[in-house]
């Protein structure tokens, strides 16, 4: 994927602030950044209780037309996205990398191709793997374009707490 310079809304770009704006590359469909984003976060670890409730959540979520934004990295996430794709709502993934040598998943493809879905990183292409600077980063990309945000579980010493407040 070769990633292309985002212009991003007036209310995003209000929100994330004009350094970390004009950083922000990204491939698919840049549209789905002017709609209203459903920023969701989670702690890696997440009892199972939790994730099925908000697995419960999803068909209402696509049904109201949500574009979700989320790094998409616990596993909780990471179910989000799946069921997300496979009900064929839209998706806004932020890499907490650069986009250099992003490869979309098999499951990615068809909703790239079919404006669905939207990937974004305000990392350099250099950074080529997530560390937790890079990941912290990406969390608050995902907090500041969200108009709304869902923290189905976060765990009491996680940074995410201070930021959720």
């Amino acid at each position: 994927m070769k990633p292309a310079p985002i212009t991003l809304p007036p209310a995003c770009a209000q929100r994330a602030g004009p350094e970390l704006a004009a950083r922000i590359v990204g491939a698919g469909e840049m549209a789905l950044l002017a709609e209203p984003l459903l920023g969701l976060i989670a702690s890696r670890a997440c009892p199972g209780h939790i994730l099925l409730e908000t697995l419960d959540r999803i068909p209402e979520w696509i049904k109201a037309g949500r574009v979700i934004i989320s790094g998409f990295h616990s596993p909780l996430e990471q179910q989000v996205l799946r069921s997300v794709l496979r009900r064929k709502g839209r998706i806004v993934k932020v890499l907490a990398r650069g986009m250099t040598d992003y490869r979309p998943t098999a499951e990615e493809r068809e909703p790239l191709a079919a404006g669905r879905m939207l990937v974004i990183t305000a990392c350099p292409p250099k950074i080529q793997r997530t560390t937790r600077e890079t990941a912290l980063a990406r969390n608050r990309l995902v907090l500041a374009l969200a108009s709304e945000i869902t923290a189905p579980y976060v765990t009491a010493n996680s940074p995410l707490m201070l930021w959720l407040k």
